[in-house]
């Protein structure tokens, strides 16, 4: 109701490809541990299907705690903590790293929205 008059139902994805072709830089932490996010609140919209390869949302849950849990991603963490949160949001860090905020195109927005440098 807040976001629109008219409740559309079928305007919303209905599964986990298109959920990602609309926001593909959202990962709730719930994808790793409650399948019942797949589940609809509303009785017009369908519950949102998994893809073919995860059977079930628990099956789905599984898989995501497993890869979360991996060796690789062990390993590689502490650069997504960097590039996210750390030294490689700022200065010759950041532009070696590809990850420089682009100027808003609104020039009176602040560059950096919703991003803060946790460690240096």
């Amino acid at each position: 109701m807040t976001v629109r008059s008219v409740y559309e139902p079928n305007e919303y994805p209905s599964n986990m490809q298109r959920l990602y072709q609309w926001t593909p830089d959202e990962c709730i932490p719930e994808l790793y541990c409650d399948p019942q996010i797949f589940c609809s609140l509303h009785s017009g919209m369908t519950d949102l299907a998994v893809p073919s390869w995860a059977g079930s949302p628990e099956e789905f849950i599984k898989l995501h705690q497993g890869a979360l849990e991996s060796y690789r991603v062990s390993s590689q963490i502490h650069n997504w903590i960097d590039i996210i949160f750390g030294y490689k949001m700022s200065g010759q860090a950041a532009i070696a790293a590809k990850n420089v905020m682009l100027p808003s195109s609104e020039p009176t927005k602040p560059k950096s929205v919703g991003r803060h440098q946790l460690f240096t």
